[in-house]
């Protein structure tokens, strides 16, 4: 079981596409509750919950808004387990830019460290804001340099005007010398969370990034025929199940094996339900873990789809709460089928690279539910 904890759901950046569309974004339907700036539950609390908890290992996910912003219940909780030892791994999803605030004893024992970054300086810059990708790449080389270890996922959000191939090769192969060479990405469309398909170009965009999955799967799959392994994660997950058969209900994990610790100590399916009454799931003092699994799953359409079983439903709260017109779901789940289809064309030859032992299957494996939704 994953958990993710929202340390604060405060931050220190005011993005594009959150915060900044989130000021014009019309009343919604459904119940929000503040909750707290902090957690407001004890140590003991939350260890005593996970304690409970019989589908071991259990593995924790810090979460915001920016989790570093809360820096001292990050260092407490992880002190606690000398004590508990309720948690197998460690995760970050970090906007970077307070990864130095965060001394190098604690940082280094993080399995994987979640890097919000778009690209090279220019596009992530823009999305934002001024600076930003110079303070996260300096702290990238300043963990890496303090001797950390896991796996560091370039985590990317996208939507147009996005030169999609171009932003993830700036990423594998950075042109600028200040820049941190990432060897695993995961990249999720900016689309249907907000109430933008009108204001936007996604209609035209949709096509050219279909284009660009092509190349990048050609582009891949060239790179691992020398022994080069990209972790692109949404073409390891899917070919995960093509090869090896493995079976996921959705593919984030959320309401099935991954769940959210609110500050409130109420919990969730998933971050983005942050103070959605109507999808609590309950809460860490009175709540046994193993009652808490598809309490609240994917429905129609999603589970009619040919594609289902490989696609998983792309997201949980949009398929619950969509905000987009017909059209624009139709347009995203027409991208979702382009990037099965390509990884069903490289299938084969990413399993007789593995049977003739260019590459190792394990090179291909990761954490389940590890905060890379896999399905962009």
């Amino acid at each position: 079981m994953i958990y993710h904890i929202i340390t604060t759901p405060e931050c220190n950046l005011c993005c594009e596409y959150c915060c900044g569309k989130s000021f014009s974004e019309p009343a919604s339907k459904l119940k929000f509750e503040p909750v707290p700036s902090k957690p407001n539950y004890s140590m003991t609390q939350l260890n005593s919950f996970l304690k409970k908890d019989k589908d071991k290992p259990v593995s924790i996910i810090f979460y915001g808004g920016e989790p570093l912003l809360n820096v001292d219940f990050i260092k407490k909780f992880m002190d606690s387990q000398a004590k508990y030892k309720t948690v197998t791994n460690f995760l970050i999803q970090t906007n970077g830019v307070l990864l130095d605030k965060l001394p190098k004893k604690y940082v280094n024992k993080f399995h994987t460290i979640l890097v919000s970054i778009d690209g090279g300086k220019e596009i992530t810059n823009k999305n934002r804001g001024e600076g930003t990708w110079e303070k996260v790449t300096t702290n990238l080389h300043l963990i890496k340099k303090n001797g950390f270890k896991g796996e560091i996922i370039a985590r990317m959000a996208v939507e147009e005007p996005t030169n999609f191939f171009e932003d993830i090769i700036e990423l594998v192969e950075p042109k600028n010398k200040e820049g941190f060479t990432f060897t695993s990405v995961h990249w999720q469309l900016d689309a249907n969370m907000w109430h933008d398909y009108n204001k936007r170009n996604f209609s035209k965009w949709v096509l050219e990034y279909n284009k660009d999955i092509s190349r990048l799967s050609k582009y891949w799959i060239n790179e691992l025929t020398k022994g080069r392994i990209l972790r692109f994660y949404p073409f390891l997950g899917i070919l995960d199940s093509i090869i090896n058969k493995n079976q996921y209900y959705l593919r984030c994990g959320s309401g099935v094996g991954n769940f959210t610790i609110l500050p409130n100590g109420k919990i969730s399916a998933c971050p983005i339900m942050s103070g959605v009454k109507e999808y609590y799931l309950g809460d860490i003092k009175t709540t046994a873990p193993k009652i808490l699994p598809f309490k609240l799953t994917i429905k129609k359409p999603c589970t009619n789809c040919e594609d289902y079983e490989l696609c998983g439903g792309r997201c949980l709260y949009s398929n619950l709460n969509p905000v987009w017109p017909k059209k624009g779901i139709n347009e995203i789940c027409e991208s979702v089928k382009h990037l099965i289809k390509e990884m069903k064309k490289f299938s084969p030859q990413v399993e007789e690279l593995i049977n003739n032992k260019k590459i190792k299957k394990k090179e291909l494996q990761f954490l389940k539910y590890n905060c890379a939704e896999i399905i962009p």
